[in-house]
């Protein structure tokens, strides 16, 4: 299929269409503790914000290197996570006071206060579980394909918001970049 003589009215024929890549959903959940910090009602209300461009997180497995006899061997070693970073565009919640960027930064300074330095002392009050699931296409676009799970996820790293008198016909976006302890994959784990 990769070459040859087996011309495109094959390709065409055994082709399904591919996977889009604007084809996603990030579900993601504040803590609990985190909606009655921002003075939100309702934490779905916080919950709903767009995420414009998202990679699916990678991890690697770091091999062992074992000397022997002039040559190294490599064994499978420990699996590394690594942070997972995405841009989002900010917008005002429901209630027209808070933004994705500031409940954010009070998610942030629940887990170490500015002013106190202090840092939230329970891990389930300040980490939760995300999900990042790429959607079918066509017949199956109520479907995703892909669905991985951010286990104990929290904000490492809130971007900066720019602000410019000649931007026109543009929107406000910053980037986040998250930790969490692991993620499982849908029909992997």
């Amino acid at each position: 299929m990769a070459g040859g003589d087996d011309g495109l009215e094959l390709f065409q024929n055994v082709f399904r269409g591919g996977n889009r890549s604007h084809l996603y959903d990030v579900v993601m959940n504040y803590p609990k503790n985190i909606s009655s910090v921002s003075g939100n009602d309702s934490s779905d209300a916080m919950n709903r914000f767009t995420v414009r461009a998202v990679n699916l997180p990678p991890s690697q497995v770091n091999p062992i290197r074992v000397p022997y006899r002039g040559r190294i061997l490599k064994w499978p070693g420990d699996r590394i996570y690594f942070p997972w970073t995405f841009r989002v565009l900010d917008e005002n919640a429901s209630d027209g006071v808070s933004s994705v960027w500031t409940n954010l930064q009070k998610w942030s300074n629940y887990i170490n206060d500015h002013e106190t330095n202090r840092s939230a002392d329970d891990w389930s009050n300040f980490t939760t579980q995300w999900q990042i699931m790429q959607k079918g296409y066509g017949s199956d676009s109520g479907n995703h394909t892909k669905k991985v799970v951010l286990e104990d996820c929290w904000p490492t790293s809130i971007g900066p918001i720019s602000m410019d008198s000649n931007a026109i016909d543009t929107l406000v976006e910053f980037t986040v970049t998250v930790e969490y302890s692991y993620f499982t994959i849908d029909g992997v784990n």
